[in-house]
């Protein structure tokens, strides 16, 4: 039975444009440098009722690659993982003494290899494709990624290859962003998460260049978990690939779960990290602001950070502040239990009934103003029929309503279900009981 695919090749043959295609996801940078891909980034190939694991292996560099043998390493470990490997080379470049050195590698694993000749778009007739024949590869497609063609043909040889159970959808995997600026810890979290060295780590400030998709499971549930390249500071000499990279963090933003927002305890609070946390924030997604690398200070200093979030409390609002340090796995477990709780309640339906008992002990409390010696009346609260937990409240004269109030409103109702680092909107309706 097979269910399991790996995309290799050397660097810039196309691996990651082809991987966009076969996954329908933009998840991996596309752009024309060598190297960009230096993790393994997965996902998954939908063929009819069929859903197979593909994996898209960092380029294998040249010796000299300062990330050479980290990158050889993981890619080697997802090849020996995989039933099936698809072997991109470029029509482009022709056969070179490197793609000689990978097919000899590949041929000692024993595993089914289709061989891809892509960018056959862009060939020369002094790199004839006919060279890539003497590799002995039994299975050969001439493609072009970029330009679709060939990519039909690939899906029907890999539908008839590759014959294994039903996956479970990944819709029902709940998305967790890792976000924060370059070096907080990021992937040092994900491969403590993941108990395996998964993520390249170095001193080199931006080594992760794009959002990494990694399935895992935690208490009976699914995760997917994005380790996204660091959000670096504005700067008139940004390069292409940091923009990329950006665009790419915010992209993922959007559509993800919870996120996770790192900040490096040994740099402390900066004006960088207010920023993301507004960019977290204008999203609307739950979120749990992690202060990584808590073995460099004392209790005292950790005191004083906790403080300093203080000063963001009108981002913050009422996130979950969880102290870790993901190299020495200390409070990991905390982390953990807090993103099941957390993802528990982003979808929880509340009963009308309910929500208008905890209106009426809102109001009960702290009764609304008087317009016009008139008290504005609130009557019903009823939750709104959307992703993000949205509650309505029906009353008369809402339009009157000071912000404060509805502010209070709010927090009462964050307080009393329990919302730690989950969002919430209040919305005001002069509509008459719903149920009426």
């Amino acid at each position: 039975m097979k269910e399991s695919i790996a995309i290799v090749g050397r660097t810039n043959v196309g691996k990651s444009l082809l991987f966009n295609k076969l996954t329908k996801a933009r998840k991996s940078l596309v752009i024309d440098y060598h190297g960009v891909t230096r993790d393994i980034n997965t996902g998954y190939l939908l063929l009819g009722n069929r859903s197979l694991y593909v994996e898209d292996t960092g380029g294998i560099p040249e010796k000299n690659d300062q990330f050479s043998s980290q990158i050889l390493d993981k890619a080697s470990k997802s090849i020996s993982n995989a039933d099936l490997i698809l072997f991109v080379v470029s029509a482009a470049d022709g056969l070179t003494f490197q793609d000689q050195e990978i097919c000899k590698m590949l041929r000692k694993l024993n595993r089914e290899i289709i061989l891809l000749i892509n960018k056959t778009d862009l060939s020369k007739k002094s790199q004839p494709i006919s060279d890539f024949y003497q590799l002995g590869i039994k299975d050969v497609l001439l493609i072009s990624a970029k330009n679709n063609i060939g990519i039909t043909s690939l899906k029907e040889k890999l539908s008839d290859i590759l014959v294994g159970d039903e996956i479970v959808s990944k819709d029902i995997f709940r998305r967790i962003s890792i976000i924060g600026k370059p070096n907080a810890g990021k992937s040092t979290l994900i491969n403590t998460l993941l108990n395996e060295e998964r993520m390249i780590i170095s001193d080199v400030a931006g080594t992760t260049l794009d959002a990494i998709e990694i399935p895992f499971t935690f208490k009976d549930n699914n995760f997917l978990l994005y380790d996204t390249a660091g959000i670096t500071r504005k700067s008139k000499t940004i390069s292409t690939i940091q923009k990329f990279s950006i665009n790419s963090t915010l992209e993922t933003i959007k559509t993800t779960d919870i996120c996770i927002f790192m900040i490096d305890a040994e740099e402390g609070i900066t004006k960088q990290d207010k920023t993301i946390l507004n960019i977290i924030k204008k999203s609307n997604k739950a979120f749990i602001i992690a202060i990584n690398k808590i073995d460099t200070k004392n209790k005292t200093e950790l005191l004083e950070l906790k403080k300093d979030l203080k000063y963001f409390s009108n981002i913050t609002d009422n996130a979950s502040i969880v102290m870790i340090s993901a190299i020495n796995k200390e409070n990991i477990k905390k982390l953990l239990f807090t993103i099941s709780n957390i993802s528990y309640s982003i979808y929880k339906r509340y009963k009308s009934s309910y929500l208008t008992e905890v209106l009426n002990e809102a109001l009960n409390t702290h009764p609304p103003p008087m317009i016009n010696n008139r008290r504005i009346k609130l009557k019903f609260a009823q939750q709104a029929k959307s992703d993000s937990l949205s509650i309505i409240i029906y009353g008369n004269q809402v339009d009157k309503l000071p912000s404060s109030y509805e502010k209070y409103l709010k927090n009462f109702f964050i307080d009393k279900l329990k919302l730690v680092g989950i969002p919430i909107k209040i919305s005001l309706s002069k509509q008459k009981n719903p149920f009426d």
